[in-house]
């Protein structure tokens, strides 16, 4: 039996153009195919927790519309527990409009919705008592992760946070932080390595693209991971399935070192295929590899 999860964290449906080019200013061109996807980060990374047979919850807001019970849906067919979505009403639900050119380069806009709303109201001390890891993203108010972790620390919850989108995070939040998986440039953007690791964040696992990753303890200890040499098609989901196969190995009570490994192998085959949730694999595709 694995220990139990809470993601807290976003919910969004991506709404994806893939296009030739980009439209110039007041231009209107023909799209050649159009696509909906279930998405935010928050979602993303308890899907991921799912399909790789750990146990896990989704603390998050929806808007009262069909994105939001589409989403709510699709999470639970694949054994994300849902109770603890939340509707807000006369809201509509976080969304994501995604170009993609020829090239796959993308242009987004984000609409956060009822992501946004999330208030202090509405994180319960009883849920996070009930849950031995609690994961955090920053596609929700800075005040309510912060919130969160206080709440964590005080009956000593693991505390895993991945800071993106990245900004200039306080020590009141880092100082919670037992396990911090940023890219290089969000761990520029929250302050540094240096910075992080004085403010008491315990491990960095510093992910670094097609180069793998480097484990940084609290020592300045730094241990290296090489990637999988794959051929990429689609890396939308790569940072959340990665980081969805370390806290799977972690709710088994396995070593970073060995979730860290386990970790690399979901990524390397999440960016052989497209999409965000549908290209994390199942535990079972990752264990007959």
């Amino acid at each position: 039996m694995s220990k139990k999860v809470l993601v807290i964290g976003s919910i969004n449906k991506d709404l994806v153009v893939n296009t030739d080019r980009f439209p110039k200013e007041g231009e209107t061109i023909l799209g050649n195919s159009f696509a909906t996807h279930n998405g935010g980060k928050g979602a993303n990374q308890a899907a991921a927790i799912a399909k790789l047979d750990a146990c896990v919850s989704m603390f998050g807001a929806i808007g009262d519309d069909s994105f939001g019970e589409e989403i709510k849906t699709a999470l639970s067919n694949i054994n994300v527990n849902t109770d603890n979505i939340i509707i807000k009403n006369n809201s509509s639900t976080g969304i994501a409009v995604i170009t993609v050119d020829s090239k796959g380069a993308n242009h987004i806009v984000v609409v956060s919705g009822a992501n946004f709303l999330i208030n202090k109201e509405d994180i319960k001390k009883d849920i996070i008592n009930d849950y031995d890891i609690i994961v955090l993203q920053l596609e929700i108010p800075l005040n309510i992760v912060e919130y969160v972790i206080g709440i964590a620390k005080e009956i000593n919850k693991t505390v895993i946070l991945n800071p993106s989108p990245a900004v200039k995070l306080s020590k009141e939040i880092l100082s919670g932080v037992d396990i911090l998986i940023p890219n290089e440039t969000e761990i520029e953007l929250i302050g540094g390595i240096d910075y992080a690791l004085s403010c008491g964040v315990k491990n960095i696992i510093l992910t670094l693209g097609g180069n793998g990753c480097d484990l940084i303890d609290s020592s300045k200890n730094i241990k290296h991971f090489d990637a999988y040499k794959v051929d990429v098609v689609d890396t939308t989901a790569a940072g959340d399935s990665f980081l969805g196969a370390v806290v799977r190995m972690l709710s088994y009570d396995k070593s970073l070192e060995e979730a860290i490994l386990f970790a690399m192998k979901v990524a390397s085959i999440t960016v052989q295929r497209k999409g965000a949730i549908d290209s994390i694999p199942t535990y079972d595709e990752v264990s007959n590899l």
